[in-house]
């Protein structure tokens, strides 16, 4: 299946996928609706599917599908609903079917995805600012390891301070997590709080 998906890829990529990486999740008996997508993508045609979430599955009725987007190895489905975009992970996606109704294209969402580094859209997004130790700023200069980082300073001690423009949360806390404790939130407060709090709760609930 990794080998077909890697022919798909070649011959699709640039009108229905957007690959980030270089690796692809096993889509072993999902390629039928991979290939419907690409479809409905390319004749900008309406689509329909259940998507299975944490509190339970949930119908689309009427999605306009823009790209399948491949974000570190995983597969996402990034469509417009009403006049929001937004990602569906592709595992997920059940009882796909494409409508006969068509959308129109919209550069803006075209260059969005193609400038955002992950995977979660929103009209409106947050500026996070974090404080890197001396200890591990190598790793953030080298690469960008939060979506959208931004080197805004380096301090006299070898620290920096990184800003990014995030649409959700969890674009940063897991790298934070990660990096404890090198790494603090400084703005907004109420994200490094967050975090705080969900650390206590694990701590409490593993004492050991």
């Amino acid at each position: 299946m990794r080998f077909r998906i890697r022919r798909f890829i070649k011959r699709a990529e640039g009108a229905a996928l957007l690959v980030k990486g270089h690796s692809y999740e096993d889509l072993t008996r999902k390629e039928s609706p991979f290939r419907e997508l690409e479809q409905a993508i390319v004749a900008r045609r309406h689509v329909t599917l259940d998507y299975s979430k944490d509190e339970g599955v949930k119908t689309y009725a009427a999605l306009a599908p823009f790209k399948v987007v491949n974000h570190k190895g995983i597969w996402y489905l990034a469509a417009r609903d009403d006049d929001q975009l937004k990602t569906f992970a592709f595992t997920r996606i059940a009882r796909l079917r494409l409508l006969d109704t068509r959308f129109d294209p919209d550069p803006g969402i075209e260059a969005k995805l193609l400038a955002e580094d992950g995977i979660w859209f929103r009209e409106v997004s947050i500026e996070v600012v974090l404080k890197i130790a001396s200890e591990v700023g190598g790793y953030f200069k080298r690469r960008r390891l939060i979506a959208n980082q931004v080197i805004a300073k380096e301090l006299e001690d070898g620290s920096l301070l990184l800003s990014a423009r995030v649409g959700h949360a969890n674009q940063v806390l897991p790298i934070v997590r990660y990096w404890i404790p090198h790494i603090r939130i400084i703005s907004p407060e109420s994200l490094q709080t967050e975090m705080e709090r969900g650390l206590a709760t694990y701590l409490t609930r593993h004492p050991e």
